[in-house]
């Protein structure tokens, strides 16, 4: 294989040390009260990670982020509705993409219930969430 990890995203900032937001891109969706934990923990690879909402006819990228090999990271206060997630193996460079995820907020007689949805990310096939091969130009 002859990718080599860019230095920097797509911006021009240096990846973070940690996994993180990126600077530079909007954080949207952040009424909410759901949350999505990308567990990175069973692969060695950095991603680079995108939460894509698919309401509308495109849908629209609400939150960029960084994982590095061996992480986690928790997106929280996400409004209900549909996503997916959407990441480049930085160790690859292949994209892929999660099967939809329905974040659901739900008022009941005692309070709110919510969605607090982990995705594992795993270099096999035997993850706990299909993974689809996705284009430069989807990502």
């Amino acid at each position: 294989n002859s990718y080599i990890k860019p230095t920097t995203e797509p911006k021009g900032q240096v990846w973070p040390g940690k996994a993180s937001y990126l600077t530079n891109y909007p954080r949207l969706n952040t009424k909410g009260l759901s949350s999505v934990t990308i567990d990175n923990t069973q692969n060695n690879s950095d991603i680079f990670v995108k939460l894509k909402s698919l309401a509308g006819n495109a849908g629209k990228i609400v939150r960029v982020f960084y994982i590095p090999a061996f992480g986690k990271f928790k997106v929280s206060t996400v409004n209900a509705g549909i996503y997916d997630i959407r990441y480049r193996d930085l160790a690859s460079g292949k994209y892929a993409r999660s099967d939809p995820l329905t974040l659901e907020e739900i008022v009941t007689s005692t309070g709110r219930k919510y969605s607090n949805t982990t995705l594992t990310i795993y270099k096999v096939a035997n993850g706990n969430m299909e993974m689809h091969s996705l284009s430069e130009a989807n990502f």
